[in-house]
């Protein structure tokens, strides 16, 4: 078994409770009388060790399983907007063009907008019959 450094503290913080409070359970129960009575006599020892044992082992290992933070369909129209939007950018214009070239070239530009807004016209148009 392969544990790097993120492992090995995902696996400390996860049974440090455990690790930790039992050990403190009987030394403190060797230290006192009433310490001792109350932990192993009234089973006090026994419910809080089960429970940090059962605490420890509800905690999913660190690389296991993994909350979504969003519905991924989000995440890919997030994608392809940016990618329209990468599309949709128009080339930028040389700054030596001359000011003719720029009229013709946006001429051009204007009769492809309006055959492709005539076209969305005739296409609404149909659908609507």
């Amino acid at each position: 078994m392969n544990l790097n450094f993120k492992d090995l503290r995902g696996i400390t913080r996860r049974w440090a409770p455990a690790l930790i409070g039992i050990p403190a359970m009987l030394l403190l129960g060797t230290w006192s009388d009433v310490a001792r009575f109350f932990l192993f006599g009234h089973h006090l020892f026994w419910i809080v060790a089960a429970i940090l044992v059962i605490i420890s082992l509800s905690q999913t290992p660190s690389g296991a399983t993994q909350k979504r933070k969003g519905p991924r369909s989000s995440i890919k129209s997030r994608k392809q907007a940016e990618a329209h939007k990468r599309q949709a950018k128009p080339k930028p214009v040389p700054a030596l063009e001359a000011p003719a070239e720029r009229l013709a070239r946006l001429r051009k530009q204007k009769e492809a907008v309006d055959r492709k807004i005539e076209n969305l016209i005739a296409n609404d148009q149909e659908r609507v019959k």
